[in-house]
């Protein structure tokens, strides 16, 4: 399911193949292996997932605990770092669906650097979904694609690479996965972009600035309201896009299924491809004040018609 989460909600309407008028081709990979953990972890926390299908379009079947997620945050003197590794449990997940994937995003100084990987997924239908399961297993051979980017604050560049196993992994096994992509190395042309003026290097680094100066605008000694669209600019594999925080609203109580939380900001944000003009949607719950604050606590994204995925903060992690 990463493929529609962190490539879906970290990447949103851009794909591992999105293409960039203004990219230009190259020959070396833009930067060594890469692995996040240069700068020390301030906050991390995990998440429940749970899912809805939709066999026709009368009506959904939800089931819960089918997978999870786990969101880390890093900070140093020099910068700020973010990961988050989301996916399917393929023994628990409806048509035991193996989606999954993780993303690493680093800046420090006028330097940033992005690592992401996923399980290829096409899916375009619930049928569709099961067939590709079935598949891969008789094939035995499994796909999984990498990125690879670096920028500045005058260009990017990135790289992809494909990596075919005979065993199929897990989220759970996602360091595993990074040490084959650092062996393997990048086999695509690397793309360039000239980075117009303000662009953010990662969808990350995009979503976490907008919370920031949601909750602070919130917290204001005027409480004030946010009341016009607040767009960021970034980079995703060569391609432009914008995030955009659409609306939000705060609430002093909350109940969403299970859970139920207090002083918390509802938000909508959008997500363009300025190449193809096609936006997602997805809805954020994070923590207005308190040890929550700016903290993600619940997440709704629907990526295909027939499917519809949720984050639940864990329970210990709520405190």
């Amino acid at each position: 399911m990463f493929a529609w989460w962190v490539l879906g909600i970290a990447a949103l309407p851009v794909g591992l193949a999105a293409q960039a008028a203004s990219a230009t081709g190259g020959d070396a990979a833009p930067s060594v292996p890469w692995r996040a953990g240069r700068l020390p972890i301030v906050a991390e926390h995990h998440y429940r997932m749970a899912a809805k299908i939709r066999p026709l379009l009368l009506f959904w079947i939800g089931r819960d605990n089918v997978g999870g997620a786990r969101v880390v945050w890093r900070r140093g003197p020099e910068g700020a770092g973010f990961e988050l590794l989301i996916g399917s449990d393929p023994s628990q997940a409806p048509r035991g669906i193996n989606r999954w994937g993780y993303i690493a995003e680093e800046v420090q100084g006028p330097d940033a650097r992005l690592l992401g990987v996923m399980k290829q997924s096409k899916e375009e239908s619930l049928e569709e979904a099961k067939t590709n399961v079935a598949a891969e297993a008789q094939r035995g051979q499994y796909i999984f694609k990498a990125i690879r980017a670096t920028a500045n604050t005058e260009e990017a560049s990135s790289a992809i690479t494909t990596v075919h196993l005979t065993r199929d992994l897990t989220f759970r096994d996602v360091e595993a996965l990074l040490d084959l992509v650092e062996r393997e190395g990048a086999h695509a042309n690397v793309r360039r972009v000239r980075l117009p003026s303000g662009t953010r290097p990662g969808f990350l680094l995009a979503l976490t600035e907008l919370i920031h100066r949601n909750v602070t605008a919130y917290s204001s000694p005027a409480n004030e309201t946010p009341r016009t669209a607040i767009s960021i600019p970034y980079i995703y594999n060569g391609t432009l896009c914008d995030l955009t925080l659409r609306a939000s609203e705060r609430r002093r109580e909350t109940q969403i299924g299970p859970r139920s939380d207090e002083d918390v900001i509802h938000a909508r944000f959008e997500a363009r491809n300025r190449a193809s003009g096609k936006a997602t949607e997805f809805e954020l719950l994070y923590g207005a004040s308190g040890t929550l604050a700016e903290i993600p606590v619940y997440a709704t994204y629907q990526p295909r018609w027939w499917l519809q995925v949720e984050l639940f903060l864990d329970a210990a992690d709520q405190s």
